[in-house]
């Protein structure tokens, strides 16, 4: 596999990678106050696991104000940073973690309590990976003509993911997943939510899939 790139994020705002940087910067100067780039928020290109055996496709992190206090946070930092390096961890999708108090936490615990209800935090942490269509955070997803080069790596742990049999679930953005990744179209073990605007992984929301990923999981 590639390098990870993310290893190289800077220590210091802008947290952009020095490849995506200009690109951003140039989108931002014409931006709405919606689709602004936070370059001020630590970047979430994926989170979780990259062997996991359920892997969950999203558009890209979002935004709101508490999130600006939550990433000024030393053990957030921390978390977020084990994170994109991949790290070894108990809860390696960290936003499972009992310990971390952040909007993400709030977010991601609802939209997948079914399968926490019945599995349990830790386990559900270390059986799903979610990696974003756009590693960075704003209030609406706006990305699609703007391409950085850090997402060839996020389409590199897709098709990793398809060639070790993972199961997919794609949550948002579908139409540029396959276009990005046209053999997804055809991966026997990708299935999709009916409602992409409430995510929430249930057997109602994802009828196909959802007992296989219990199962996975």
């Amino acid at each position: 596999m590639t390098i990870n790139p993310w290893l190289t994020l800077p220590e210091v705002a802008p947290f952009a990678l020095a490849t995506d940087l200009e690109r951003v910067v140039a989108f931002n100067r014409s931006a709405s106050y919606d689709s602004i780039v936070h370059l001020e928020l630590l970047p979430e290109p994926f989170i979780g696991n990259f062997l996991a055996p359920v892997v969950v496709l999203a558009l890209n992190p979002g935004f709101s104000p508490d999130d600006l206090k939550t990433h000024q946070d030393e053990r957030f930092i921390e978390f977020s940073r084990r994170n994109l390096k991949n790290e070894n961890t108990e809860y390696p999708f960290f936003f499972l973690n009992p310990s971390i108090n952040a909007p993400g936490r709030t977010w991601w615990e609802q939209k997948l309590s079914r399968l926490i209800r019945a599995k349990g935090h830790e386990t559900v942490a270390q059986k799903v990976l979610c990696i974003e269509f756009f590693p960075y955070h704003s209030r609406r997803f706006a990305y699609a003509k703007l391409n950085v080069p850090s997402q060839d790596f996020s389409m590199e742990l897709v098709r990793k993911a398809m060639s070790r049999d993972a199961l997919i679930i794609i949550l948002r953005g579908a139409k540029l997943w396959f276009r990005a990744l046209p053999e997804l179209v055809t991966y026997k073990r990708m299935y999709r939510v009916r409602n992409p605007q409430n995510v929430i992984l249930t057997s109602t929301n994802c009828p196909e899939g959802y007992d296989i990923i219990l199962g996975e999981i």
